[in-house]
């Protein structure tokens, strides 16, 4: 029996700004977040990926992705 779960990640650079300069943008470039480890180890697999949302005021980047999982 397959199983399917939709799961919702919501991403926003700005829960990264620490002071009021742009700059402070830049030491997180390339950064790696985990949003579905616990999932993969417990033997979850993405069937599909859909993105919502984008550049907000600038350089803001806010906007969410809606992932199909299967077990």
């Amino acid at each position: 029996m397959t199983h399917t779960k939709l799961v919702t990640i919501y991403l926003d650079n700005t829960s990264f700004k620490t002071s009021g300069l742009l700059a402070t943008y830049a030491q997180f470039l390339g950064q790696i977040e985990e949003h579905l480890e616990s999932y993969f180890q417990d033997g979850w697999t993405i069937s599909s990926i859909a993105g919502i949302g984008g550049n907000s005021e600038g350089i803001t980047c806010r906007g969410w992705f809606a992932v199909v999982l299967q077990k």
